[in-house]
């Protein structure tokens, strides 16, 4: 569906882009990672056709460059931060829909699929961020594009919006669109990404599945266990003797660290032990980790 082979692409003596390949399904959903400046957006861009570059990339084996206005009819983009003229919520639709040629019956189809029919109304400067981004995603629908790119899309968005749009990609991807989004967020990855592309540099210096990511970087869970303090010597005693190297106190009870498909062993064990677990909390690891257990590890 999207090929990139060998793409390069400078500004001036920068090289925001070194050589990168990606290949995606169709029907799949790619996960852009990367620190700021790794050239995510570029890339982007690239695809999108905005940006001349050296290399090939193909959308349905077609090479953009030749192909031109074919391969972006084909593409639904959803960027960072939608600009929109201060129109009418339907306004703005029906002004996209003639440029684009589509059926107006299409624009009321999509305010009710992204959940706007109740705000069509509105000036877009009366939207929330939430409500801005949905627009901005019946816009890219609009056209019903077999294609979904979308860049950073809820990093503006509170923890309520930014679910509720993820739901909404998650669920054009499940009825067969094929989606690349860039997040600097891992849980938008474990929600709807099949595989995780991490760019360091303007490299691609990682492709895998997202529930291989821990394991290959040997990133660890951490687990912080509430246990009564009469048991605590006897918690960290188990965990050890398991073969859990990472175990240790802290102010009401201890922690240890796992490796991501062990989560529930701890548990298991000290119940096996008859320790009573009076709480438990996971700490996730975070965009940081990642990037710095990349640098550890000389990628």
């Amino acid at each position: 569906m999207i090929k990139v082979d060998d793409v390069t692409k400078k500004f001036g003596n920068v090289i925001a882009v070194n050589s990168a390949t990606l290949n995606i399904q169709q029907g799949e959903s790619v996960a852009l990672l990367g620190a700021n400046g790794a050239g995510k957006s570029t890339l982007i861009k690239c695809i999108l056709g905005l940006l001349e570059y050296k290399g090939i990339i193909e959308i349905q084996n077609r090479d953009i460059k030749e192909n031109l206005k074919l391969s972006k009819s084909l593409i639904g983009y959803v960027p960072q931060e939608p600009l929109f003229y201060d129109m009418k919520v339907l306004n703005i639709l029906d002004f996209f829909a003639s440029i684009r040629g589509v059926d107006k019956n299409r624009v009321n189809i999509l305010l009710e699929l992204v959940g706007l029919e109740d705000h069509k109304s509105k000036l877009a400067s009366e939207l929330s961020g939430g409500m801005r981004q949905r627009l901005s995603f019946a816009i890219g629908l609009l056209s019903d594009p077999p294609v979904l790119i979308l860049d950073e899309p809820t990093s503006n968005l509170d923890a309520n919006a930014r679910g509720d749009f993820l739901n909404l990609v998650k669920a054009h991807k499940d009825q067969g669109k094929t989606v690349l989004f860039s997040s600097h967020r891992l849980d938008e990855v474990n929600h709807i990404a099949d595989r995780v592309v991490f760019m360091k540099s303007g490299k691609v210096i990682i492709d895998e599945k997202p529930e291989n990511l821990a394991t290959s970087l040997g990133i660890k869970v951490k687990i912080n266990l509430r246990i009564p303090q009469v048991h605590i010597s006897d918690a960290v005693s188990i965990l050890k003797k398991e073969g859990f190297e990472t175990v240790s106190r802290n102010g009401s009870g201890i922690y240890v660290e796992v490796d991501e498909g062990q989560r529930a062993i701890p548990l298991e064990k000290l119940i096996q032990g008859q320790i009573p677990i009076e709480d438990f909390t996971l700490e996730e690891s975070s965009m940081e980790t990642v990037i710095n257990h990349i640098e550890a590890n000389g990628y």
